[in-house]
């Protein structure tokens, strides 16, 4: 007992001791993480990257000053220096560090402002970076209180089990205890109801309808008269979806020739359904609108919220002077990056699920008499998309040719050929089998020869297009950032990217973990915003000529597409 009481009275004392060197890691990672990743960041980003990056580097300092200590008493080693150098050192370690700091935050300053001008973006003011600075600062001593406070739960268990226990055997029964039960409460209580929280408004946002938009008056679209889908099943997405779909007259405007109008069949995850019987709800819209007796038939996975690109879609209904169908169901109602760290299956599921149906009634068709069967998403989509197929090589014998934005690159279809690139050619724009089926675009221009300018050779059929900026952090975002180095920031950088961009450990994760959520901040063309190069992407894909010019069908889509998200 006069232990515990000892202990108790001594614990407050040591709550507000602070590391030396655990301060010196802090404030070095704190100020790293100024500096500039691929997009420009809000004040508030900034300060949670700053926290959370001090926090960090205070407890590898910890760490390494305790690893320190224990080396020297085991070797013996002490070190002492004259009175003379100990005031030299006093006096001269303050004035470098501050001058290092003052030096080092300039510096990431005037970066994160060339990232800005980079993407035609204002950069952060200077009460931005108060705001930022003042948010680092709360959210590192919180995460360190947290840590000091479970220490000392940690001691008070191991003293309490020592009464009983060997003390070798009672702090180790304290540490998994406490561990333990830090991790069920982290990812039980903390992790999951957040996100069951955000699932929970994310669903009370897709109940209700969009402004101006009314349910489709065309039998062709679902929701519209003899829908097997009411208009409001549809969900927010699902609505916006159907209700964007350019006329007849709009598309032969922009053709120049007699169109029809396209037809657009969606179905929502409303009503408890299990995606089994979603994906046949949109099969059996399929059937009713007669969309397998179009030219084109288009297998769209959504984002984590139901979301469909309109640019990609318009673009295959002008593109196809409106004889086409394209077909999408909604999974889920989160965003894509809520999706992301919580449920990786489930867009995987519906991508191959929705594909499965339609490509077995397809296949029952005559060659002659089928649709041109194509698919594609972007960024969840686009990951979830390429799950019903096996491997490249599936991709090329089930479907004929689509176009994937922005996809993840840990998305394995992507990670595969990607690997597979033509040596020399960059991460951000591989080279695969000199573009005979499979081409990595940055920007409309590549379509017909690689980044570094070399023409491609024949491009056959089915053709497939991977759209990706060097600046989407949605691409290059992933876990292994943690610890390695990937090859897209040691080669040479994209045209997008800021040449002071570098790979930080931990850093630059989390770096790109909140670019995610500024991606389409960007004009078009840039970040995570994709636009009127998937016209191009698409006419090649449905058998146009690559590098064609398609300003005619662009203007066309500018006037009628959608961009809200």
């Amino acid at each position: 007992m006069p232990s515990t009481s000892s202990s108790s009275r001594a614990w407050p004392a040591r709550w507000w001791h602070l590391s030396g060197t655990g301060l010196f890691f802090a404030g070095a990672l704190f100020l790293i993480s100024m500096s500039p990743s691929l997009l420009p960041r809000t004040w508030y980003y900034q300060g949670i990257i700053s926290g959370l990056s001090a926090a960090a580097g205070y407890g590898l300092g910890v760490l390494v000053a305790w690893i320190v200590r224990g080396v020297a008493r085991l070797i013996e080693l002490r070190i002492s220096v004259s009175r003379e150098t100990a005031q030299f050192l006093r006096v001269a370690l303050p004035a470098i560090s501050v001058v290092a700091v003052i030096a080092l935050t300039v510096s990431n300053v005037r970066a994160q402002g060339r990232t800005a001008e980079f993407l035609r973006l204002s950069p952060l003011r200077p009460v931005d970076w108060v705001g930022a600075i003042a948010v680092a600062v709360a959210l590192a001593a919180l995460i360190l209180a947290i840590a000091r406070g479970l220490r000392h739960a940690t001691h008070r268990l191991a003293e309490a089990a020592g009464q009983v226990l060997p003390r070798t055997i009672a702090s180790i029964v304290a540490v998994v205890v406490v561990a333990t039960a830090t991790l069920w409460i982290s990812d039980s209580v903390l992790f999951h109801r957040s996100m069951q929280a955000m699932a929970a408004i994310a669903a009370r946002v897709d109940a209700k309808p969009p402004a101006g938009r009314s349910a489709p008056t065309s039998p062709l679209i679902s929701g519209g008269p003899g829908s097997f889908e009411s208009y409001q099943s549809l969900g927010y997405q699902g609505q916006l979806f159907v209700t964007s779909a350019p006329t007849a007259e709009e598309i032969g405007a922009a053709t120049g020739r007699t169109a029809v109008d396209p037809i657009r069949v969606y179905a929502g995850r409303g009503d408890g359904r299990t995606m089994e019987q979603v994906a046949d709800a949109v099969l059996a819209e399929l059937k009713r609108t007669g969309a397998f007796e179009r030219k084109v038939l288009a297998v769209i996975t959504t984002t984590g919220t139901g979301w469909v690109d309109d640019w990609s879609v318009q673009a295959i209904e002008y593109l196809s002077n409106g004889d086409s169908a394209v077909a999408a169901m909604q999974y889920s109602y989160v965003p894509s990056a809520v999706a992301l760290l919580s449920d990786r299956g489930t867009p995987r599921e519906a991508g191959k699920v929705l594909f499965d149906k339609i490509h077995a009634v397809w296949s029952t068709f005559p060659e002659a008499d089928r649709p041109q069967l194509v698919v594609g998403g972007e960024s969840l989509g686009s990951y979830g998309g390429q799950a019903a197929f096996k491997d490249s090589d599936d991709m090329l014998r089930k479907a004929e040719g689509g176009v994937w934005v922005g996809t993840p690159s840990f998305t394995e279809i992507h990670a595969e050929l990607t690997a597979a690139r033509t040596p020399g050619s960059p991460e951000i724009a591989p080279v695969i089998d000199d573009g005979k089926h499979f081409r990595f675009a940055t920007n409309a221009d590549e379509l017909t020869h690689d980044y570094y300018g070399r023409d491609y050779g024949e491009w056959a059929f089915p053709r497939y297009v991977y759209a990706q900026h060097p600046s989407d952090p949605v691409v290059w975002w992933n876990p292994a950032l943690l610890g390695a180095e990937p090859d897209w920031l040691r080669e040479p950088l994209g045209r997008d990217v800021n040449p002071d961009v570098t790979w930080i450990p931990f850093v630059t994760f989390w770096q790109l973990t909140t670019d995610m959520a500024v991606g389409h901040d960007p004009a078009d063309g840039f970040g995570h915003r994709y636009g009127a190069e998937l016209v191009p992407a698409w006419g090649a894909v449905l058998g146009g000529l690559p590098g064609q010019d398609y300003s005619r069908i662009i203007a066309g889509v500018t006037k009628t597409v959608h961009r809200a998200k």
